[in-house]
């Protein structure tokens, strides 16, 4: 196997886990309409915003910190920690459904698992039921950081969903600097938030009426 290939294989292993987390955590919801049909709003996984939460985790850390703490990806590092929950799950027999390997092919252990089954491993990650020794750097012997991490999932995958990001298009995964809101992001559109408002002034103090020496008298 050529380096390119294996490249493109980790990247669909990472691809496949974040596009199962954020499945999990916002699903499509049901919603009831006037005509009594049931319709499905869409939720993170058809809003892509598993590409936010990976970019998110591989740019957070500098790269001399990653090789000073022996990291290559931190998207990577966080899709293992995540089948060690799965693992856990499955081999103590705590799933309520069958894995299925034609959820997301390309992932591992975690994508096979069911959404509910995959709360229930994040669960035990986060109450660290797994065995910290055998996990790659930056997570190994490092609970505070696993359950630092299980939090900062949950925060991205809602920062994505209802943020503008899902609005910046074919900008999302360029710097900062450079997104443009291409359209109306549709988490603005779910929440009812109508959108920044410019030109407003600067908060300065509280009105004062001080009473002129005349109306005194």
């Amino acid at each position: 196997m050529d380096i390119e290939e294996s490249e493109r294989r980790i990247n669909c292993y990472i691809k496949s886990a974040f596009q199962a987390l954020v499945q999990a955590i916002i699903p499509p919801t049901p919603c009831l309409t006037d005509t009594f049909r049931v319709v499905f709003h869409p939720g993170a996984l058809e809003f892509k915003v598993y590409r936010y939460v990976i970019w998110i985790l591989n740019h957070s850390i500098s790269y001399p910190v990653k090789l000073k703490i022996n990291v290559q990806s931190m998207a990577l590092s966080t899709a293992e920690l995540l089948d060690h929950g799965a693992d856990q799950l499955i081999n103590t027999c705590q799933n309520v459904y069958p894995v299925n390997i034609m959820r997301f092919p390309y992932g591992g252990s975690f994508s096979m698992l069911s959404k509910i089954d995959r709360l229930r491993a994040l669960t035990l990650i986060d109450k660290l039921e797994i065995n910290t020794n055998y996990i790659k750097p930056p997570y190994q012997n490092n609970p505070d950081l696993i359950r630092q991490m299980t939090a900062v999932l949950n925060q991205l995958t809602m920062f994505g969903f209802y943020s503008e990001w899902t609005g910046y298009g074919t900008t999302s995964q360029c710097p900062p600097n450079q997104r443009r809101l291409e359209y109306f992001p549709p988490g603005w559109i779910m929440s009812k938030y109508p959108g920044p408002a410019y030109a407003y002034r600067d908060f300065r103090g509280f009105l004062a009426y001080i009473t002129h020496e005349k109306e005194k008298k």
